[in-house]
C-alpha cells in the first residue's frame, strides 16, 4: 500500500466572505473620509477667509494665504487669539466685566466700586463711563473672537477625523486583502493506492 501526499488549494467560504465585507467597508470608510475632508475644505474656502498676520513684526508663515485646510485654519485661529488678546489686555470673554446692559450704553444694574473699571460706583440706567464702555467693546470683541476660534478649531477637528477615517479605511482594506489571501490556503490530501 502506497500513500501519497498532495496539496490542492481550497477556498474557505466564511473567511473569504468576511474578508470581502472588510474590503467593501474599508472602501466606504476611505471614500467617506476623503469626502468629509473635501467638504470641510470647500466650506472653509467658500468663506473666503485669509490668514491674518499675527503682528507686523512676526506675521507668521501662513499669513496672506486662503484658509482651506487644517494648518491655515489653525494659523487663523492663532491670529484671532493674538489680536483679541492685544485688544482685551490678555483677558478672556469670561474675565471681562459684565456691567453693561444689552444696549451697550447704560449700566444694567447698580455697580459697586470694586466691579467698575473706572473705580466709581454707578446706578442702573446711567450711561456707561468711558472706561466701562471700552470694557464693553472689548468684551464684545472677545466674544466674537472666541466664537470664530471655536469654529476654526472645529474645522481642524473635522479635518483630523476625516483623515483618521481615510487611514482606517485603508487599513481595513489591507486587512480584508490579507484575509482573502489567507483564505486560499493549500489543503493536504492523503490518497492511498493499493499494489
Amino acid at each position: 500500500m502506497t500513500a501519497s501526499l498532495s496539496s490542492s488549494p481550497t477556498v474557505h467560504r466564511a473567511p473569504r466572505v468576511l474578508s470581502l465585507i472588510l474590503v467593501i467597508i474599508g472602501v466606504l470608510v476611505l471614500v467617506g473620509g476623503i469626502a468629509a475632508y473635501a467638504f470641510t475644505s470647500a466650506e472653509l474656502s467658500a468663506q473666503r477667509i485669509t490668514v491674518s498676520a499675527v503682528s507686523a513684526q512676526s506675521p507668521g508663515p501662513l499669513a496672506g494665504r486662503p484658509v482651506v485646510g487644517p494648518f491655515t485654519a489653525l494659523a487663523q485661529a492663532n491670529a484671532i487669539n493674538a489680536h483679541a488678546a492685544r485688544t482685551t489686555g490678555g483677558l478672556t470673554f469670561a474675565e471681562l466685566g459684565k456691567v453693561a446692559s444689552s444696549d451697550g450704553i447704560t449700566y444694567k444694574e447698580d455697580v459697586a466700586i470694586a466691579v467698575s473699571t473706572d473705580g466709581e460706583a454707578h446706578l442702573a440706567g446711567e450711561l456707561l463711563s468711558e472706561a466701562d464702555a471700552r470694557t464693553y467693546a472689548a468684551r464684545a470683541l472677545a466674544e466674537q473672537a472666541a466664537l470664530l476660534q471655536s469654529s476654526l478649531f472645529l474645522s481642524v477637528l473635522a479635518f483630523g477625523v476625516s483623515a483618521l477615517a481615510a487611514f482606517l479605511g485603508i487599513l481595513t482594506i489591507l486587512i480584508g486583502f490579507l484575509g482573502l489571501s489567507l483564505s486560499k490556503r493549500p489543503k493536504a490530501v492523503i490518497s492511498s493506492a493499493t499494489d
